[in-house]
């Protein structure tokens, strides 16, 4: 797991850029990449060489990007793309850039480059990532993934405002439409289109400001808890793949790291009388897990009405969806044996399933 890696992917104008970036300042010691002004130094680059970034010749491109150079280097504004040694700036940031972008990151050669280059910056940093393939494509594996949008109608309007203007309804309904367009267009794209992880956290950050965002944001990372585990060849079956009880002990494993990162591992509640027995255990297979693959188990409390507590967990392999399921465990009173009410810090820790 690339356990460095926060990857933030959303459509256009979804406020993953300035929220990465202020991500990373409240993470210590991280570093932002904003992935999309890459593909616009590779637009930029290419029309200072005289070719047409919105048609680009694929073979001229590759070309072009073995003598390139690119690396994040801070200014008194902040991080900046450094390209070739020269820092392009407010130049990546027009129009016919932009659109160059859009072309040139259709061609295969040229996100292969791009990729190849974004994993090399994970390399001894950490680092928030943001784009549309984060996720997905460059690192499936990351621990931290969210997928951030809102509806076309608030990315238009911030669209409009941040240009300095005061839109009026018609303004925002048009660009609200081509927004759309380009959703579909991303979306429907032959090359690392944009879609949501499965393990990526949805947020929509529709009627919520950039503070408020950046927040909920800091939150769910600090809450996250994922276990790590390498299959061994015991867990396995004459098939070769994981035997399907294995996984309940798998789930078994993590609600006990999930209880130890809030600070109350099961000694601890006994201590306290209270015992969490399992009432009931669901599981569902979507994959299967062989020998040695390298898993990533997380989930979250759920649930916390009456007696009851919900515990959802998921099994991944590489970003990919395995296993999902949950327990539901009665709290007891150790003394009496009776129900008793959930401790208050599983009902502080509640997430909602999505």
């Amino acid at each position: 797991m690339a356990v460095n890696v926060v990857a933030i992917d959303g459509p256009a104008a979804s406020g993953k850029s300035s929220a990465a970036r202020l991500l990373a300042e409240a993470l210590p010691g991280s570093v932002y990449v904003n992935t999309g002004s890459m593909y616009r130094a590779v637009a930029w680059k290419a029309r200072r060489l005289g070719l047409d970034p919105k048609n680009p010749d694929p073979e001229k491109l590759a070309s072009l990007l073995e003598s390139t150079s690119m690396r994040f280097v801070p200014t008194p504004e902040g991080r900046e793309l450094e390209v070739d040694g020269l820092l392009p700036g407010d130049e990546l940031r027009t129009e016919e850039i932009s659109a160059g972008a859009s072309a040139v990151a259709t061609i295969p050669a040229v996100r292969e480059k791009l990729v190849q280059w974004q994993r090399e910056m994970a390399e001894g940093n950490r680092i928030v990532m943001e784009g549309r393939d984060i996720g997905t494509v460059v690192f499936p594996d990351a621990k931290y993934k969210f997928f951030l949008t809102a509806s076309p109608e608030e990315r238009a309007r911030r669209r409009l405002i941040q240009d300095g203007g005061n839109p009026s309804e018609e303004e925002i309904a048009r660009v609200a439409a081509e927004i759309a367009a380009r959703d579909k267009a991303d979306s429907s794209r032959a090359v690392a289109p944009l879609r949501r992880a499965e393990d990526a956290v949805l947020i929509d950050n529709t009627g919520m400001t950039l503070a408020e965002t950046v927040e909920l944001l800091c939150e769910k990372i600090r809450r996250k808890v994922v276990l790590p585990y390498r299959v061994p060849y015991a867990d396995t079956d004459q098939m070769g793949v994981v035997y399907y009880a294995n996984y309940f002990e798998y789930f078994e494993r993590f609600r006990n790291e999930l209880l130890r990162a809030c600070g109350y591992p099961y000694r601890v509640l006994e201590q306290e009388g209270i015992a969490m027995p399992v009432i009931e255990a669901v599981c569902r297979y979507k994959a299967s897990a062989r020998y040695d693959d390298e898993l990533d188990i997380t989930g979250f409390f759920a649930e916390a009405s009456g007696v009851k507590v919900k515990i959802v967990c998921r099994i991944y392999r590489a970003g990919q969806l395995l296993v999902e399921g949950h327990t539901v465990h009665a709290c007891v009173d150790m003394k009496t044996g009776r129900p008793t009410r959930p401790p208050r810090f599983v009902r502080d820790l509640l997430e909602p399933e999505n």
